[in-house]
């Protein structure tokens, strides 16, 4: 029983420490493969959460009970799959909370290339085209100088208002950077 008290804590601490590294390195930084979605199921933070549960409940059942260690055992690996279950639900939720929302589409877009489609002259609207999560998309745009903006021209979304693109030409970006 003393090897299962040793393995209990062991996942519990190092479950801790996979979630820290997950937390402070993302999950990309693990991946071997950045080519492929990651996995919900099995990445990091899955990882960490089945030993943080594992662990959690199994250490205080082989220290303070007298069931025998396959239920001990048992009793775990279903913590551990509750806690992979809860985690994936929570952050799949969090994920579509955030994914529909204006303010965080719109900070993804500062600073995107796009191409003029429709001419934009200095007192009217013209059109852009940009690709955002691969995608290609085309949304109505104003410049923020005066110029006038052809088409072709490469420009660099500033900002979007009302469904309104504000524009600058990227050869001025280019000459800040």
């Amino acid at each position: 029983m003393t090897i299962l008290r040793i393995v209990f804590l062991a996942s519990f601490i190092g479950g801790l420490l996979l979630a820290v590294f997950a937390m402070l390195h993302g999950v990309e930084h693990a991946r071997r493969n950045r080519s492929k979605a990651p996995s919900p199921f099995f990445n990091l933070p899955a990882i960490a959460a089945f030993a943080v549960g594992f662990g959690a409940a199994g250490y205080p059942l082989v220290s303070r009970t007298r069931l025998p260690s396959w239920a001990i055992l048992l009793i775990a690996i279903g913590s551990g799959a509750l806690a992979i279950s809860g985690m994936i639900t929570l952050l799949a939720r969090w994920a579509l909370r955030g994914a529909g929302h204006p303010a965080a589409e719109t900070d993804e877009i500062q600073g995107q290339l796009a191409v003029v489609t429709q001419e934009i002259a200095p007192s009217s609207t013209g059109e852009i085209a940009y690709e955002h999560l691969g995608r290609q998309l085309r949304i109505p745009a104003r410049a923020l100088s005066e110029r006038r903006l052809s088409v072709g021209a490469e420009v660099v979304i500033d900002r979007i208002e009302n469904g309104i693109g504000f524009v600058e030409e990227w050869s001025i970006v280019e000459q800040r950077l």
